[in-house]
């Protein structure tokens, strides 16, 4: 027993200085290589995306196969959210390349328009159920019932949805004009641009002059004998005294102002007051001349540029189905399409 207690004495002073060598190591100096127990800081991941082209205004095209795959991202890891059939129309936003791709898997894709007939779905959450609106301030549209399938658009707060089925706390819903997919560009066929055609102005009338001694009769006019008119007045007597002074010559003098034909100029146009209906979304380009796009309800194709008037919030109106009354014209900067300064806006069904 005396002996075991004697062993422990013994070597407790060499236990604590063993303690004490491990605690007061130094630290790797800065720069210094980090051991292996040291993880290493997680390396960004590059983007698959090489280059992306916005195309604005958005450009329509034909789908050249049949049963083609609408997904949820421009690869064949994206989700199939639906198909387009040969004949149909879509419109492309933007046109993307991948830096990498898997084997037999396309580079080039077109980001368009969700087709009609392929819902897009909400977290039921941010749904009011009385109103059929958005509630939150900022909505993901993702391509199926859960946070793990794509975003494929976002909804403002207050903009109305059209619920379809619910699934799992999720809501299915007609897709806003602002919903987008993805398709391979080689099923793809982009058609022209529309031919605008510029009709010049009619010409200017010429100046008309009258011979005061021999006034001519206009052609295929029957001539007739003068009937007596009415008292004559300060202009007339002005021309009859330059008849006189200068007697059988033809003197050219322009014509009283009562009887000059109207003139074709005037001063600045008023602006054209116009209503036009569609769907309210926000610019993709960072150079249009405003932030709001008004989109044809049938073809999602741009009709024109929306400037609120001061004060006016249009977000409230993005992704839904408005009439907008205002005046209408064009910015420099963007010949082939007109911008329409809102004075009112209507939300329709």
């Amino acid at each position: 027993m005396k002996l075991n207690v004697w062993i422990v004495a013994a070597l407790a002073p060499l236990t604590s200085v063993m303690l004490l060598a491990q605690d007061t190591a130094p630290a790797p100096a800065t720069g210094a290589p980090a051991s292996e127990s040291t993880p290493a800081a997680p390396k960004k991941r590059a983007s698959p995306v090489r280059r992306r082209v916005v195309l604005q205004p958005p450009v329509a095209a034909t789908v050249k196969s049949a049963n083609v795959n609408a997904r949820g991202r421009p690869s064949f890891a994206g989700e199939t959210l639906g198909h387009v059939q040969k004949g149909d129309t879509v419109t492309v936003l933007a046109q993307i390349t991948l830096s990498r791709t898997n084997k037999d898997e396309p580079a080039d894709w077109a980001q368009i328009v969700m087709p009609a007939g392929i819902p897009v779905w909400v977290d039921g959450d941010y749904i009011d159920s009385d109103a059929k609106t958005i509630k939150g301030r900022r909505v993901n549209l993702r391509g199926g019932p859960g946070e793990n399938y794509s975003l494929v658009g976002r909804l403002e707060k207050g903009a109305a949805v059209k619920e379809i089925k619910t699934e799992k706390g999720w809501v299915a819903i007609e897709a806003p004009t602002n919903a987008y997919a993805f398709v391979a560009a080689e099923f793809l066929e982009m058609q022209p641009p529309p031919a605008v055609v510029v009709t010049p102005p009619p010409p200017a009338p010429e100046p008309q002059v009258v011979n005061v001694n021999n006034p001519a009769p206009p052609e295929g006019a029957t001539p007739t004998a003068p009937a007596p008119g009415p008292q004559k007045s300060e202009a007339d007597l002005e021309l009859e005294a330059l008849r006189r002074a200068t007697p059988g010559e033809a003197t050219t003098v322009p014509v009283p102002a009562a009887e000059a034909p109207p003139s074709t100029e005037s001063g600045p146009p008023k602006p054209r007051i116009v209503t036009r209906e569609g769907f309210v979304r926000r610019a993709y380009n960072i150079q249009s001349p405003t932030d709001f796009e008004l989109h044809d309800v049938q073809t999602g194709m741009l009709i024109e540029f929306l400037q609120p008037k001061p004060g006016q919030n249009l977000k409230t109106f993005v992704g839904t189905r408005v009439t907008v009354t205002g005046p209408e014209g064009m910015d420099p900067r963007w010949t082939r399409t007109p911008v329409l300064q809102v004075q009112s806006v209507d939300l329709l069904p």
